[in-house]
């Protein structure tokens, strides 16, 4: 379900938005061939991944207003809504309009992230290295482009890790739902693709059954941390005045 003209980075950024995109529909899928050439155009058009989660946000949280039913099983469903807003951004920008964006409070975002993928394995029964691999996202340091780069490589190793911890049954179960998703696409992936097809929904099984938060800056886990850093701030002069 890739293009042979697509790059690494290219690739990367499919996954990126494949991972989002699954996230928030709560069920795993791989992207068609037509969604792949979505994610290809956005990327080539410089359409940054935190803006394609914050209307994802938008998208789901007005079909929740609505009560919609049923699942969305494809990035043109959202296409429209990115664009648009995409467009707006830069139309703010030329025109001077739109205001500078504050920087990130990393160390805030890490701490919330930490602390919500150590409550997830903790639940789920994972407690070899847990620890470490928490310590380990808390201790990053560096520009944002930086440490979000070591997390993608640390959400490798977490789901190695907890893939290598789970009881056999559970193994088996996850993997019988990756192949009956497999057999539900026949035809529509690439047979030099399957295994890596396979890997991908064995991941996305493993992270939606153990609640497992992505390792992004941009996790909805790593920005509550910052939302409550920023909260805590602001009522510091009320309890001083009060006192």
């Amino acid at each position: 379900m890739t293009d042979p003209g697509s790059s690494d980075d290219d690739q990367a950024y499919f996954q990126a938005v494949e991972e989002v995109f699954v996230r928030y529909r709560g069920a795993p899928l791989l992207l068609s061939p037509a969604d792949w050439q979505v994610a290809r155009r956005w990327h080539r058009d410089g359409i940054p991944l935190e803006l394609v989660r914050q209307v994802l946000d938008e998208v789901w949280a007005k079909r929740k207003e609505r009560g919609a039913k049923g699942r969305i099983s494809s990035l043109r469903y959202v296409a429209p809504a990115v664009e648009k807003a995409w467009a707006r951004q830069r139309e703010l920008t030329v025109t001077g309009e739109r205001s500078a964006a504050a920087p990130l409070d990393v160390p805030a975002r890490l701490r919330s992230l930490a602390a919500a993928l150590s409550s997830a394995l903790a639940a789920g029964g994972i407690h070899s290295g847990a620890a470490e691999l928490a310590a380990e996202v808390t201790a990053l340091e560096g520009p944002s482009p930086e440490v979000e780069e070591r997390l993608a490589e640390l959400d490798r190793a977490l789901l190695e890790r907890v893939w290598a911890g789970l009881p056999d049954d559970t193994r088996s179960e996850v993997q019988a739902a990756a192949e009956r998703t497999l057999a539900a696409l026949a035809g529509r992936v690439e047979p030099q693709e399957l295994e890596r097809s396979r890997e991908r929904l064995r991941a996305q099984l493993v992270r939606q059954r153990l609640r497992l938060p992505v390792l992004s800056l941009f996790a909805p886990e790593a920005e509550a941390g910052e939302s409550f850093a920023g909260a805590e701030t602001s009522a510091e002069p009320t309890e001083k005045e009060s006192g």
